[in-house]
C-alpha cells in the first residue's frame, strides 16, 4: 500500500504540508450498527487515494473555467455569500478500483450543505457543445505505484446542472473537516463517492471527458461482452443491507422484525427478503424515498426452528434494475442469524 508522495513534489499548491500521505481508509460502522436514518459524521467512512492535504483556508480558492463565457475565482467568503441549500443523500464508496467486483458496504446517509453547482455554472455560462464538468482536488501523491499530481474526476454536464450536485461546505450542519474533504468538496447525489472530489480547487467545463488516471485507468467498469465498451463508475447501482435482527435476539416461535436500508440512483420500489439463503423470497414493506436518501424496508418474521438461518435482501428499482447474486460491488447482502429457544 503506497504511503508517500514523490520526494521532489511540493506539499500543496499553497506550500502547506500534507496531513496524511498515501492511500487511507477509516470505516467505523458495519451494517448492524447503522441504525440511524442520518449517519453521524464521525461514523461515516472516509477514503482517500493520495493523502489528506492541510489546506490553508484563508488562501484557498475555487476556479470555474474552461469552455465558459466568464471564468470565476471564488474565495470561501464568496461561496458563503451565495444561496445555500441542503440535500440529504446516500454516500457510498464504489470500492477499490483494483478490485471493483468485491462489495465493501462502505455507505452512510448524510445531510450536505452548500452551493448548487448549477448556480456556479449559471454564473460562468458554459459554451454551446459543452458536455462535461471536470473537478480537481488539492490532494496529490502515490497510488498504485504511480505519482499523481492531483485527483481529478468528471461528470456529465446534465448531472452538474440538475440542481442536486453541490459544492459543499457542510456535513450534517457542521463545517467539513479536513478528513471529509474540507473546506470545500463536490457532492454528487446518486453517484458513487469517487465522483465527489474532495479538497475541491477547480471546475473545468469541457466538450470531452477527463484523461486523468482516475477516469481512465481506474473507476471504469469492464464491458459486459466483447461488443460493448467500458463504462464510467457514475450512478449508484441498486443496493441494500440488513441492520436487524442480530444474534441473541431471535427466538423460535417469537415474531421479530427484519429491517435494513436500500438505495440506488433512482428510487427503490421493491425489496425482497429471504430467510433461507436465497431459496425463497418475500416482499418487504419499503418506505418511499425522500430526495436522494436511503429507504428503510421491514418484514415481520417468526422463525419456526432453532439453528442457523441465512438472511438476505435484494433491492429493485422502478426501472427494474436489481442486485445480483454474482460477484459485483452491489452483490446481494447475506448474514447468518442463530435462532435459539427462549
Amino acid at each position: 500500500m503506497p504511503t508517500s508522495a514523490r520526494p521532489d513534489a511540493p506539499d500543496n499548491p499553497d506550500g502547506t504540508p500534507m496531513l496524511v500521505e498515501g492511500f487511507g481508509l477509516d470505516q467505523r460502522l458495519r451494517p448492524p450498527d447503522m441504525t440511524s436514518f442520518l449517519t453521524p459524521e464521525a461514523d461515516l467512512f472516509s477514503v482517500w487515494h493520495l493523502g489528506i492535504p492541510d489546506v490553508a483556508t484563508d488562501r484557498w480558492s475555487l476556479t470555474a473555467g474552461g469552455a465558459v463565457a466568464q471564468q470565476l475565482t471564488l474565495s470561501l467568503d464568496d461561496l458563503r455569500a451565495l444561496p445555500q441549500t441542503e440535500i440529504t443523500s446516500v454516500h457510498e464508496c464504489a470500492g477499490s478500483p483494483l478490485a471493483p467486483s468485491i462489495p465493501q458496504r462502505r455507505v452512510g446517509n448524510v445531510r450536505w450543505g452548500g452551493v448548487r453547482l448549477s448556480e456556479l455554472l449559471r454564473l460562468a455560462g458554459p459554451d454551446d457543445g459543452s458536455a462535461y464538468v471536470i473537478s480537481a482536488g488539492l490532494d496529490h501523491g502515490v497510488y498504485d505505484s504511480a505519482y499523481h499530481d492531483h485527483y481529478e474526476k468528471d461528470l456529465p454536464l446534465d448531472k452538474a446542472l440538475d440542481g442536486t450536485t453541490l459544492v459543499a461546505l457542510t456535513v450534517n450542519g457542521a463545517p467539513l473537516p479536513a478528513r471529509r474533504g474540507g473546506p470545500v468538496r463536490l457532492v454528487v447525489p446518486g453517484y458513487y463517492g469517487t465522483n465527489s472530489t474532495k479538497w475541491l480547487t477547480s471546475l473545468t467545463v469541457s466538450d470531452r471527458r477527463s484523461t486523468g488516471a482516475f477516469n481512465t485507468n481506474y473507476y471504469m467498469d469492464p464491458p459486459a461482452d466483447a461488443s460493448a465498451q467500458a463504462t464510467p463508475v457514475w450512478e449508484l447501482a441498486p443496493n441494500s443491507f440488513l441492520v436487524a435482527p442480530v444474534d441473541a435476539g431471535v427466538h423460535a416461535g417469537k415474531p421479530v422484525e427484519i429491517w435494513g436500508w436500500a438505495w440506488s440512483h433512482e428510487p427503490v420500489t421493491r425489496v425482497d427478503v429471504s430467510v433461507d439463503g436465497g431459496q425463497t423470497w418475500t416482499p418487504a414493506q419499503v418506505i418511499s424515498r425522500t430526495g436522494h436518501a436511503w429507504q428503510k424496508f421491514t418484514l415481520a418474521w417468526t422463525p419456526s426452528s432453532v439453528g442457523e438461518h441465512i438472511l438476505a435482501c435484494r433491492a429493485t428499482t422502478r426501472s427494474g434494475a436489481t442486485q445480483p447474486s454474482t460477484p459485483r460491488r452491489n452483490r446481494i447482502h447475506q448474514r447468518v442469524v442463530f435462532v435459539t429457544q427462549e
